[in-house]
């Protein structure tokens, strides 16, 4: 019986240093080291026009190291590189270069831009008045325009100033709130959407549309 416990524990111990092992040398394979490749994805704006105080976004498909520009300044969040003016009026052939690659962009520089984005549209305009919350709620979502693209937020309001729950998103040159489930607006109620949003340049509009809902027929 003593000689099949020893037997035993020889067993499970060769099975034991096997297992560490093979863990070792899967963690050899994984921490490699090797940095992943990033790949120029696009540029916001593509080309064209820019203000000489205006930006440039550029997208990666993964982390760029080693980031450098011909003009302008760059700062590197995450996937994206923002390239931040002056930029001298007239041609702009701007080189990307970062650990993996360069890129090339060409822009045409025009005045400095110092005109913030204005509102243009949307699903409501301020100040209206029985608007049928149904459809707002059917749509599941509220739209504002505006005269440019911009960055930013918003948010659907109560008149007291507290949050409804929407979802807010700014992208292009549109601002959009997104209805949660259980959070529908109601009837005879003045909702206010709240934010604030800045152009390429720099330029910030605070954003208050307000509107108030129909009552019940």
């Amino acid at each position: 019986m003593t000689k099949l416990f020893r037997t035993f524990a020889l067993l499970l111990a060769g099975l034991l240093a096997l297992s560490l092992i093979v863990g070792c040398g899967g963690d050899d394979g994984d921490d490699s080291g090797e940095p992943v490749p990033a790949n120029f994805v696009s540029a916001t704006p593509p080309g064209g026009e820019i203000a000489a105080n205006g930006s440039i976004t550029v997208t990666f498909d993964n982390a760029p190291a080693d980031v450098t520009v011909s003009a302008g300044t760059v700062t590197v969040a995450g996937k994206t590189a923002t390239i931040a003016g002056p930029f001298t009026p007239g041609p702009l052939a701007l080189t990307v270069t970062w650990a993996d690659g360069t890129q090339a962009l060409n822009y045409t520089v025009t005045a400095p831009d110092t005109d913030p984005p204005a509102v243009t549209g949307g699903t409501v305009k301020d100040g209206d008045k029985d608007v049928d919350p149904e459809a707002i709620n059917t749509a599941a979502a509220i739209e504002i325009e505006f005269s440019e693209d911009v960055s930013g937020n918003v948010a659907l309001q109560t008149e007291g100033g507290d949050d409804v729950g929407w979802l807010g998103k700014v992208e292009g040159n549109k601002a959009t709130l997104e209805l949660v489930k259980g959070k529908e607006i109601g009837n005879e109620t003045t909702y206010v959407i709240a934010g604030k949003v800045s152009d390429a340049a720099g330029n910030s509009t605070d954003v208050s549309v307000t509107f108030v809902t129909k009552g019940k027929e």
